[in-house]
């Protein structure tokens, strides 16, 4: 196995790792059934105001370490820093996708409805599903 695939094989595990945990967030919210309670708007958009901003950061980070990285590795597999920066990249982009994950597990253990909690879980895990690990190198 060369060495990018068997980083990419690592990411890949990882990145299963960070989807299971998303959906068992929403396992133990099902569990302990946070009572609803009103929150203020503020709070909720001050959150949602956060996780555009991590998405943000998130897609930046993704097109200048993932990208690049990917292209060198397209025609070097060998790059060693290449395949450094293209797995901390999807690390980097796990984590940012579990962080919104993590901000709607936070509203709803405040308080709020699932219909509010729940956009936040949903577009955290788009986000892990859209980011699977791909490498593209020649053997």
């Amino acid at each position: 196995m060369t060495p990018a695939q068997s980083n990419l094989r690592s990411a890949r595990i990882l990145h299963l790792f960070f989807l299971t945990a998303a959906f068992l967030y929403i396992f133990v919210l099902i569990q302990i059934r946070p009572s609803e309670k009103p929150l203020d708007s503020i709070v909720i958009g001050a959150i949602a105001i956060v996780c555009l901003i991590v998405i943000g950061v998130a897609l930046f980070l993704r097109s200048r370490m993932i990208s690049e990285s990917a292209t060198k590795l397209s025609t070097n597999p060998e790059d060693t820093e290449a395949l450094r920066t293209w797995r901390s990249g999807q690390i980097i982009s796990f984590t940012f996708a579990e962080t919104v994950v993590l901000f709607g597990f936070v509203l709803k253990v405040l308080g709020a409805r699932w219909n509010v909690a729940g956009s936040f879980f949903v577009v955290g895990i788009l986000l892990l599903v859209a980011w699977r690990p791909k490498l593209d190198v020649s053997s």
